[in-house]
């Protein structure tokens, strides 16, 4: 049985989301390609309003 390739955003966005939990820049986005880029950020964005709000340490 063959295995289904990840969706390639999904794992942009929780890669953004992944690196705002740790501390990480916005500018150290990995991604060029806009839609990528976007995905990742858009992770990010959502880490840092959960740190916000006291989710994370």
């Amino acid at each position: 049985m063959k295995r289904q390739k990840r969706d390639r955003f999904q794992r942009a966005h929780n890669k953004g989301f992944t690196a705002g939990i740790n501390g990480k820049p916005s500018d150290t986005c990995p991604f060029t390609a806009l839609d990528f880029k976007e995905q990742w950020l858009g992770g990010w964005r959502e880490a840092k309003e959960e740190l916000g709000k006291g989710y994370f340490t």
